[in-house]
């Protein structure tokens, strides 16, 4: 396996999950097993808007007290390095991402967030970074935490990787690999394993 990009998830792959989803869904009263985004934008004004803005709460939130993964930023240097182009594809907007970009040490492009016109499970956004990198589905992964992230990687031909936090429910089965750390991530991208 010739991995030539890396494409990341960011709330619960780069960072540390924070985000109350559960505690999100009732306060929109959405419940679980239904698509949030897809749900806010069936909606008419003023729900859409107020259902937008109670996310934003929620990223801020976590913006202002997001913490990265154990190893993330070493381990983003050493594929930097290596060559390995990396991007993001979040639902996040594109302020709550600039905000972590300013974190880590290492470029992504591109980065597409929820203003992009297309959000995952779709996989146009992973088709658009193959298509502005130039590589083929199977030289780049998808990793992330959440089955959208892998449904996305998978609708696009490219690898999945579930990034497996702690005492949350498992999407193992659904993607390629499955790492629970970046040590187990490097050592995938590298063919240590």
């Amino acid at each position: 396996m010739q991995i030539k990009g890396l494409i990341f998830d960011m709330d619960g792959t780069l960072t540390v999950p924070l985000i109350d989803f559960k505690k999100m869904r009732q306060e929109l009263n959405i419940p679980p097993g239904r698509d949030l985004a897809e749900i806010i934008n069936s909606w008419a004004e003023p729900r859409h808007s107020q259902a937008w803005s109670i996310i934003e709460k929620y990223e801020i939130y976590a913006i202002e007290n997001n913490s990265l993964q154990a190893g993330v930023e070493k381990t983003l240097k050493r594929f930097a390095q290596a060559n390995i182009r990396l991007a993001i594809i979040t639902r996040n907007t594109a302020r709550s991402t600039e905000a972590l970009l300013a974190k880590l040490a290492v470029k992504f492009d591109p980065v597409l967030s929820r203003e992009f016109p297309y959000i995952k499970p779709a996989p146009e956004p992973v088709l658009h970074i193959l298509n502005a990198w130039q590589i083929e589905a199977n030289e780049c992964i998808m990793i992330g935490d959440y089955i959208h992230d892998i449904q996305s990687a998978n609708a696009a031909g490219a690898f999945s990787c579930y990034f497996k936090n702690p005492n949350v429910k498992h999407w193992d089965e659904h993607a390629d690999f499955t790492v629970s750390s970046y040590q187990e991530l490097e050592n995938l991208v590298f063919n240590k394993t």
